[in-house]
C-alpha cells in the first residue's frame, strides 16, 4: 500500500478529530472522555506546529489513515528536550502496513534535526498494541502508574516509556523551531 507523510494544516482538524473520536468511547486507548470540537483540533495543530512535528500519514486518494504529533513533556525549562508523542491511527487504517512505523520514524527524525533529546510516550497500560508498538521501535519502560485515571466505571492504569533520539555530550542548545527544520515529504 502506497502512503504519503506530511505535515498537517488546520484542513486536517475534520479528519483528526473524527480518528480521535473513536477511541474515545473506550477505555484501553485514551483517558479523554469527551472529544473536543472541530476547531480545537485546529488549533491544536496551528498551535503544536510552532514547536513541534504534526504528521498526517494519507493513502492516495488524500484520505488520513492517522497522525502523530508532539507536546511538552512538562513546563520546566530543563525539560526542554523532551517532547510526549502521541500517534493514534485510524479505525480502518490498513494494519502491518508500516503506517505507525514510518510516522514515528518521520517525526522522530525531524525531533533530532530540532535537537531534542528524548521522546516520550504515555500509554493507558491495557493498550497492548501501542505497548508492543514501542517497543518494537526501542522505547524502554520506566514507569507503571496503576490506577492513575478513572474511566468507564474503573480505575486505568498508565505505562510511561521513553527512547533517546539525540546525544548528551556537551550543554545543548534550544530546540529549533519546526519552521527551522527542513522537511520534506515522505513516501512509502
Amino acid at each position: 500500500m502506497k502512503y504519503r507523510i506530511r505535515l498537517a494544516t488546520k484542513d486536517d482538524a475534520q479528519a483528526v478529530h473524527d480518528i480521535y473520536g473513536a477511541y474515545v468511547p473506550l477505555d484501553y486507548v485514551t483517558f479523554t472522555v469527551d472529544n473536543p470540537d472541530v476547531e480545537a483540533y485546529r488549533q491544536k495543530i496551528i498551535n503544536t506546529l510552532e514547536k513541534y512535528p504534526f504528521l498526517v500519514a494519507e493513502d492516495e486518494d488524500g484520505k488520513i489513515l492517522g497522525y502523530t504529533y508532539g507536546s511538552p513533556l512538562r513546563p520546566h525549562d530543563a525539560y526542554q528536550w523532551n517532547v510526549e508523542w502521541t500517534i493514534v491511527l485510524a479505525p480502518d487504517a490498513p494494519r502491518r502496513q508500516g503506517i505507525a512505523s514510518a510516522l514515528y520514524k518521520e517525526f522522530a527524525g525531524i525531533l533530532e534535526k530540532q535537537g531534542y533529546r528524548y521522546v516520550y510516550g504515555v500509554l493507558v497500560d491495557t493498550n497492548e498494541a501501542s505497548i508492543a508498538l514501542h517497543k518494537s521501535l526501542g522505547f524502554c519502560e520506566v514507569g507503571h502508574f496503576e490506577n492513575a485515571g478513572f474511566k468507564l466505571g474503573a480505575w486505568r492504569g498508565i505505562r510511561w516509556m521513553v527512547k533517546q533520539i539525540g546525544t548528551l555530550e556537551g550543554e545543548p542548545g534550544k530546540p529549533l523551531k519546526l519552521s527551522e527544520v527542513l522537511y520534506k515529504d515522505a513516501i512509502h
